[in-house]
């Protein structure tokens, strides 16, 4: 890239290392990430570095995304790459790498700057895949019919209601970060941290934001609450960031399967219901071998991390325990399980459970949310008996 801008070198007016000298770096990087990706035009395909060196290969967009399929690298895992990925990587993009210096050594050695620091600056000058993550849909019902006050109010408790499910789970030590964005009337919520157990921790973290919004419910003015109906998935997703001003926001969005999948089914989801996407997530390393386990599998995984759910309350009540209950409508018969074949508007079907969850509470009332399998006439959906899927290797 002939019009990227060249750094001036190292600097050695402090001892390499110490803060004052990152944070200079750190400012340098910034500066020439911030000029190559040129508002969005570019972005980052991957970096690497050598010392006090560091390489960064920059290429339009649309070139990344279209040769990502046949070098996956380009967008998935980690933007840092070793000297031959990198080198391959801007090969296949044809485009030359941007070389600069910089005042400290990047390394996990003694008095070397970590490159993960770097790492999370390149993320937001680029476009990365992320193959499966947990998110949650919230939407509002009737928001639309609600006077502007009463709007402000109703996505004011909802975001009260998913700060304090955070900071509940931080307390028992599931530590949890939840990034949003917001479609209007409602959310997409998801945890920033990705793997099998922050995915766990979405799931609790629903559980602990419908209880709160069911409890202001049933002490609030309903005008000021919100009514919700929510959908939960589990999929593959693009992470990038928003231009806000000349620089890319400090946070990610997403936008993928696991979105799509989640608009879909909640278009047809009633007032209260809970649906939960049909998915196979893989579940670790069980005797030497990748396993996978289905939606059920996931959920009673979950169940069974929300042990650490008796040192919370509950509207003043200790929690005895968390149940999630997979609905069964009575046409499938008594022991089996319903899946519900939801189709979208453009003629493809999305499959999903109705969930209820139940709080047992010391000294109070159970508390359930979701609507149970009787409750569901108007639900647009064909019901279906699901087969168990049996946890095994990943294919």
């Amino acid at each position: 890239m002939s019009d990227a801008p060249k750094s001036d070198g190292p600097r050695n007016d402090g001892p390499k290392g110490d803060p004052a000298t990152v944070r200079q770096g750190m400012r340098e990087i910034d500066f020439v990430l911030n000029s190559c990706w040129r508002l969005g035009k570019t972005i980052v395909a991957g970096w690497s570095h050598q010392g006090a060196k560091i390489s960064f290969c920059f290429s339009e967009s649309y070139n990344v995304l279209g040769k990502a399929e046949a070098m996956p690298r380009l967008i998935r895992g980690k933007r840092l790459m070793g000297p031959r990925t990198f080198a391959e990587a801007c090969k296949t993009l044809r485009a030359r790498p941007m070389e600069m210096e910089v005042p400290f050594t990047v390394g996990t050695g003694r008095g070397e700057v970590n490159p993960l620091m770097i790492e999370n600056l390149v993320r937001r000058y680029a476009v990365s895949a992320t193959t499966s993550r947990a998110a949650i849909l919230f939407d509002i019902v009737s928001f639309s019919k609600h006077t502007p006050l009463e709007q402000v109010a109703q996505l004011s408790s909802l975001e009260y209601s998913i700060n304090s499910a955070v900071k509940r789970l931080n307390q028992i030590g599931l530590r949890t970060e939840l990034a949003r964005s917001t479609v209007g009337d409602g959310f997409y919520v998801w945890n920033r941290a990705k793997g099998l157990e922050a995915d766990i921790r979405t799931w609790l973290a629903l559980t602990l934001i419908l209880a709160d919004n069911a409890l202001a419910h049933q002490k609030g003015d309903p005008r000021l609450v919100p009514t919700l109906r929510v959908a939960f998935a589990v999929g593959a997703h693009f992470s990038y960031h928003q231009v806000e001003g000349n620089s890319p926001r400090g946070f990610e969005y997403i936008v993928g399967d696991v979105t799509i999948t989640l608009a879909r089914i909640i278009a047809k989801a009633l007032p209260g219901q809970i649906l939960v996407g049909q998915f196979v997530r893989a579940t670790g390393v069980l005797t030497g071998k990748d396993t996978e386990a289905d939606t059920l599998g996931f959920l009673a995984r979950a169940e069974r991390g929300a042990a650490k759910f008796t040192e919370l309350e509950i509207g003043h009540q200790q929690i005895l325990s968390l149940r999630t209950a997979i609905t069964s409508a009575p046409e499938i018969g008594r022991a089996g399980t319903t899946i519900y074949h939801i189709k979208d508007k453009h003629g493809f079907t999305h499959q999903a459970f109705n969930v209820r969850v139940i709080f047992e509470r010391d000294g109070a009332n159970t508390l359930a949310i979701g609507r149970p399998a009787s409750d569901l006439d108007g639900f647009a959906a064909e019901r279906a008996a699901y087969q168990i899927k049996i946890p095994q290797p990943a294919r």
